[in-house]
Order: structure tokens, then C-alpha cells, then sequence
């Protein structure tokens, strides 16, 4: 009886993927749209997110408002205080509602524009896989940017109170001594072209790296 015989092995051909470099349209788009893409997304979603606390102090007053008022001796108004520092009566607090809502919506639109930018920038060239080039950066630099800003606010933050409370108990920025207002105005600047060009700069390397790693194959 003759013994079973197993089928040949198969063997894969041993093939080697090359991908060839970008080229330098193709990086220079890449660096351009990172840049213009990134420091657009992150201003949207600077004022989602300063809109949204906003909204959440307004919503949290407004419950507290509502509480107190069912008591006796009715004295805390914390919504209506500040919507009369706003000018605004307490008749016309839909107006701070609106406001805090289109601010949201204008802020999401803002963040999709950037999105849409980069992705526009880099398609016109030739860049491989545009749209998984746009949300595989766009989703690095988004998670990147909430651990960054875990990580730092902690140390900023307090940094932030003590500058300006060195500021206030100084005094300069009572009377004609405006020193301390300016050296606050012009620190906030700095900090702010600073911030600029970090996301500048963050959104052009992962951008390029990403039009790097999806590039095709020959």
C-alpha cells in the first residue's frame, strides 16, 4: 500500500516593493499644505473649544439661576449679572445663546476649511492618496495636540496667574503707568507668533511624513 504524498510546497517569489522617493513638488506641497493646514484647524478648534466653556459656564448659571430662584429671598442672579456686564438685559439672553452657538458652528466650519485646504494643496501636484494622507496627519496632529496640551497646561496655567497677578499688585496698570500692560499685551504676542509657528512647523513634518509613508510603489 503505497504511502500518501504530501503537494509541493508553494514558494512566494521574493519580490521587493520599491517606492521611490518623493519628489520635491511633491515634498514642498507637502511642507506648504501641513503648515497652512494645521495652524487653520487648530484656530477652529480654538474657538469650538472656547465657545463650548463658554456655553457650559452659561448653561451651569443659567441651572443654578433657575434653582435659586425657586427658593425664597431670591438675591443670587449669576446669569444675569453677567449678561448686564455684556450689556445685555436678561430679556434679551438669547442673544448670548446665538452668539455661543454660531460661534461653535463658525469654528467647526473653520476647522473643516482647514482639512479641505490641505487636501486641496497637496491633490493639484500629484501627491499619492491625498484624503489618507489628510486625515492620517490630521489625526496625529489632533491627538498630538491633546497630549501636548495635557501635559503642558498644568505648568502654564499657574505660570499665566502668577504673571498677571505680579502685574496687578504692582500697581502699573493703574494711572498714567501703563508699563505693565504693555509688557502683558507684547508677552502675549510673542506667545501667540510663537504657538503659530509651532503649529506651523508640526503640521509641515507630519504632513511631509505622511506624503512620505503613502507614497506608491513602482
Amino acid at each position: 500500500m503505497s504511502q500518501p504524498t504530501q503537494p509541493p510546497g508553494f514558494s512566494y517569489p521574493n519580490q521587493r516593493i520599491v517606492r521611490p522617493p518623493l519628489t520635491r513638488a511633491h515634498r514642498n506641497r507637502a511642507l506648504l499644505a501641513g503648515a497652512v493646514s494645521n495652524t487653520v484647524l487648530t484656530a477652529g478648534l480654538t474657538i469650538v473649544t472656547l465657545a463650548g466653556i463658554l456655553f457650559l459656564i452659561v448653561v451651569i448659571m443659567s441651572l443654578v439661576q433657575g434653582i435659586v430662584r425657586q427658593s425664597d429671598g431670591y438675591q443670587v442672579r449669576p446669569l444675569d449679572s453677567v449678561l448686564e456686564a455684556a450689556g445685555l438685559s436678561p430679556e434679551h439672553a438669547w442673544v448670548a445663546w446665538l452668539v455661543l452657538i454660531v460661534a461653535m458652528l463658525l469654528g467647526a466650519a473653520v476647522s473643516w476649511a482647514g482639512i479641505w485646504i490641505g487636501k486641496a494643496m497637496i491633490s493639484p501636484v500629484g501627491v499619492a492618496r491625498p484624503w489618507a494622507v489628510t486625515w492620517s496627519a490630521t489625526g496625529i496632529l489632533v491627538g498630538f495636540g491633546l497630549i501636548a496640551s495635557t501635559a503642558i497646561s498644568p505648568l502654564v496655567a499657574p505660570l499665566i496667574t502668577i504673571i498677571f497677578g505680579a502685574v496687578l499688585g504692582s500697581g502699573s496698570v493703574s494711572g498714567e503707568d501703563a508699563s505693565g500692560i504693555g509688557l502683558t499685551f507684547a508677552v502675549s504676542i510673542l506667545a501667540t507668533i510663537f504657538s503659530l509657528l509651532v503649529y506651523a512647523t508640526a503640521g509641515s513634518l507630519v504632513w511631509w511624513w505622511m506624503a512620505h509613508a503613502l507614497r506608491r510603489a513602482e
